[in-house]
């Protein structure tokens, strides 16, 4: 190995910083802001639950693993599991699947990876249930939604971008795993997709992060 894949190795996913060995450094995280109260958002559609505030090295952290930095997931899986373990005896049906909200192929091809996909799997293997990414599908070649303005623009980007692809087992509870909660247009129009062939079955959201604007 090169003396500067070296330092590389040793620096902090978020700000490039010594971190001794950390995926990221103490310094970045004593900047998030964990939820400790106001972690649940419900939606018509879904309930949704996220563990940081999308804001300063959080939102950094995100950022970066959708621009390449892949090893964040691993990071940001286990901080999720933490915050899962603390918070899933709310939860009634413990019989769930975990699922992520897909990416567009084109945004898979340039990225080389979806992050919600993998912070998914690995959260379901953390917590010993069943994943899969072969659900639903986006259709849909959408603008990015930090893009939008309002959540009227956000909503019509996202209506009608994913399709149902697989069955379900009409007995599961359906957790849906993604990166970040803003206006919940995008999960709101996953779950609308899912209830349009199960309107029987739970719904329940996982996010890293959520925007303080919308609590």
């Amino acid at each position: 190995m090169k003396a500067l894949d070296l330092i590389f190795e040793n620096s902090c996913l978020i700000c490039n910083e010594s971190s001794n060995n950390l995926l990221v450094c103490n310094k970045c995280e004593n900047d998030f802001t964990e939820r400790e109260k106001n972690h649940t958002k419900h939606f018509e559609e879904i309930t949704v639950f996220s563990w940081g505030l999308y804001d300063g090295k959080l939102r950094d952290g995100i950022l970066n693993l959708k621009a390449g930095k892949k090893k964040l997931a691993t990071y940001f899986t286990n901080r999720l599991t933490k915050f899962w373990n603390n918070i899933s005896q709310q939860i009634k049906n413990n019989d769930y699947l975990i699922i992520p909200v897909p990416s567009h192929k084109k945004r898979i091809e340039e990225r080389g990876y979806c992050q919600s996909s993998l912070i998914a799997k690995g959260f379901a293997r953390n917590i010993g249930k069943e994943f899969s990414a072969q659900v639903v599908i986006r259709n849909k070649e959408t603008k990015y939604m930090n893009s939008l303005n309002n959540i009227n623009e956000r909503a019509a980007n996202i209506k009608n971008a994913f399709t149902l692809i697989n069955s379900i087992k009409k007995e599961k509870c359906i957790l849906i795993i993604d990166d970040i909660l803003t206006s919940g247009s995008t999960m709101c129009e996953l779950a609308r997709t899912i209830h349009r062939n199960y309107s029987e079955i739970s719904l329940l959201g996982l996010t890293i992060a959520s925007g303080d604007r919308y609590d």
